[in-house]
């Protein structure tokens, strides 16, 4: 396996994006997410990343984000790294988030440049998150139809900005960009996966440093686990049994976003699997394969933990 040694100390292995959890009348359900967190812990996650895409970032107000962060911060005791979610379309609310998280002495945040900008906007919108942001920042490279940011921008970046530390890359064909900005950069950036996460094993192999699941830790840790200890056919294998949920999963990030509360509600985390914004339930067809999907995730994490009990 091609496994590179990471450049940081931490967010080495598999860091959730945690889900929102919210009441019947859509407001934040807290005893829910502190189940989360705890849950994440509990499972050795490397981390942990709020507020963002799968926490549906973008139909929650400010007040929520920041109250979210204070409760989260306050639940976690820094057992873990908790990476915030600032992404915004509203830029002075990016630097609003960015300034609350430094406060609270939150090291990392997480924030996609607004759309539209170009490279000389850019550099300069991240130039000032360096200014007045914590000491690490992850840049989400998203797009779901291209290469998202060049591998020059991504190298200027690199040279303006020095509290870049770690990229999420999410884009159209991830593996080749994966390996790419390894070369690039000569494996001195952190290098992090998120929604290609069917390339999981693949990711591993071209030296990727972090991957962003929102579920499933116990598998995700297990199959990580094998495949740093060489033992890749046993990875595969595993891996290989969720592979049909997470295609499940992928069709659309609000099908991914929906099955997977589904699943939170079946392991008693969340109360609902209630998503906000035009997310919509599933019709019959759908839940009758989420439901199966489900079924198989809840044996296979039971076999695993009492495998791991023995």
């Amino acid at each position: 396996m091609n496994t590179k040694l990471s450049p940081i100390n931490e967010l080495n292995g598999i860091i959730p994006s945690l889900h929102t959890p919210f009441k019947n009348n859509k407001s934040i359900d807290y005893k829910s997410l502190e189940k989360l967190v705890l849950h994440t812990i509990d499972t050795n996650c490397a981390g942990m990343l709020l507020s963002a895409v799968a926490g549906e970032t973008q139909n929650l107000t400010f007040n929520e984000k920041a109250e979210m962060m204070e409760f989260v911060l306050d639940i976690s005791r820094n057992i873990i790294p908790i990476i915030f979610g600032c992404s915004s379309q509203k830029i002075e609310e990016i630097y609003s988030l960015v300034d609350l998280a430094k406060q609270k002495k939150i090291k990392w945040v997480l924030i996609q440049a607004p759309h539209n900008l170009d490279e000389g906007n850019l550099i300069a919108f991240y130039k000032k998150i360096n200014e007045i942001g914590p000491s690490h920042l992850m840049i989400q490279d998203l797009s779901w139809d291209g290469y998202g940011l060049s591998d020059a921008i991504i190298q200027n970046l690199i040279n303006e900005v020095s509290n870049f530390k770690s990229l999420k890359v999410e884009v159209v064909n991830s593996g080749k960009k994966y390996t790419n900005i390894i070369n690039l950069t000569k494996n001195k950036l952190h290098l992090t996966g998120g929604w290609a996460a069917t390339g999981f094993i693949e990711a591993m192999r071209r030296g990727v440093h972090g991957f962003i699941p929102s579920t499933m830790e116990t598998i995700y840790n297990s199959v990580y686990n094998l495949m740093i200890n060489n033992e890749e056919k046993e990875a595969r294998k595993l891996f290989y049994r969720i592979l049909p949920a997470i295609s499940f999963a992928h069709q659309h990030i609000d099908i991914s976003i929906k099955f997977y509360k589904m699943l939170r509600v079946a392991e008693e985390i969340f109360s609902t699997d209630v998503c906000r914004g035009n997310i919509q339930e599933f019709d019959e067809a759908q839940r009758y394969e989420a439901e199966f999907h489900i079924d198989n995730i809840l044996n296979l994490q039971k076999e695993l933990l009492n495998k791991n009990n023995k």
